[in-house]
């Protein structure tokens, strides 16, 4: 080999090196650069398929009960999110999850009407006075039995005898104890056993609105007595009703409350429908009625009918109550329904409609808190 081409073989290996050092060390610089995909933890609001694929045509890998926690890769796409679970990677229909509260703030809740002072004492001024169930964000610790909260901007103290902590672990939807008592409180924070189903069940001899012999004539046997007699009662007085539905296994409350959210929406739905396990007709002491006519069954336009305003005046007089009264709704989680019925017995019955209170409220105290 010549000198010359000497010289050019090591200037080509020079070069040579010096793009390796080119490729790893400074390519990297020049790409653009990629950033990870953020995770968001997700809840799911009810039972859930997971896929294969974006759509109900791909195959379910999984299926996941309600409250599971699914980590979301990436933003939604076509109502679709994708999601790890246990090392799985698939596909969940965005209307069936809800964000997670990951926050480390502590959110109390006011467990009566309550007032908000400007300072720690009853001897200060009332800022404003709060509805039981309203949500207050506490800053620092309690200090002789007052806690310093913060609501709509405003910052106030609050006796703490009168909140309690509703951080998600706390305000999880609780399995009722005794889901055979007749005065069980059902509802979206407290759920029936899994699968339960009254041991006492019959079917009821009221008229309904259906002529089939199916499980919505049923009521708990005790109920089933109770509502014979205020149809009978109301009957003597003139005034006609029908049944429209009682009894709902909790099967057909999933059916129900799923066909609810597809064609209406998650958000939508859980104001008018119970998540499944939360319905009161699953305990065997509710019944939905109507007017003789058969008309406005479980719809608005029965409120201010003849009917609806005898019930009002005239369930407890039989172990029932309005379970969803008007003006109620921050208190029960559901609409105005007149038409619900709900048996408790006489003693909490009168009570509570001669208050003009509901179920929740029985169990709390109702009075204006200092």
């Amino acid at each position: 080999m010549t000198k010359r081409n000497k010289v050019i073989c090591l200037t080509f290996i020079v070069l040579f090196v010096g793009l390796i050092g080119f490729n790893q060390a400074t390519i990297k610089e020049l790409a653009p650069s990629v950033a990870k995909a953020a995770t968001v933890t997700y809840t799911a609001s009810a039972n859930l398929n997971v896929r294969t694929g974006p759509s109900t045509a791909n195959k379910i890998i999984t299926t996941v009960k309600q409250g599971t926690k699914l980590t979301v890769m990436g933003k939604e796409a076509n109502g679709w999110l994708k999601v790890s679970l246990k090392g799985q990677t698939g596909y969940v229909s965005s209307q069936y999850v809800k964000i997670s509260n990951s926050s480390a703030t502590k959110i109390y809740t006011a467990s009566a009407n309550l007032n908000v002072r400007t300072g720690p004492s009853t001897a200060n001024k009332i800022i404003t006075t709060v509805s039981q169930g309203t949500k207050l964000k506490v800053i620092g610790k309690e200090a002789n039995g007052w806690l310093k909260v913060s609501i709509k901007g405003q910052t106030g103290y609050v006796n703490s005898k009168y909140v309690k902590v509703s951080n998600p672990s706390s305000d999880a939807i609780q399995v009722v104890a005794k889901p055979e008592s007749i005065p069980v409180l059902v509802n979206k924070k407290n759920k029936l056993p899994e699968n339960y189903v009254p041991k006492d069940l019959v079917y009821t001899t009221i008229p309904f609105t259906f002529i089939e012999k199916t499980e919505k004539r049923k009521m708990r046997s005790e109920a089933a007595v109770a509502i014979s007699e205020l149809f009978a009662e109301s009957k003597r007085q003139g005034i006609s009703l029908l049944g429209v539905s009682a009894y709902r296994s909790h099967a057909t409350q999933v059916a129900l409350f799923d066909y609810y959210v597809k064609r209406d929406g998650y958000a939508k739905a859980i104001t008018y429908s119970a998540l499944p396990g939360t319905s009161e007709h699953e305990t065997g002491l509710a019944i939905d009625v109507t007017g003789g006519n058969g008309k406005c069954a479980a719809e608005d336009c029965f409120g201010g009918t003849k009917e609806a305003k005898w019930l009002q005046a005239h369930a407890a007089d039989h172990g029932f109550i309005i379970r969803y009264p008007k003006g109620k709704e921050s208190v029960t989680g559901y609409k105005y329904e007149p038409w619900h019925l709900r048996y408790v017995g006489k003693p909490i019955a009168q009570t509570i409609m001669g208050h003009e209170i509901t179920l929740e409220e029985y169990y709390s105290t109702k009075a204006v808190q200092n």
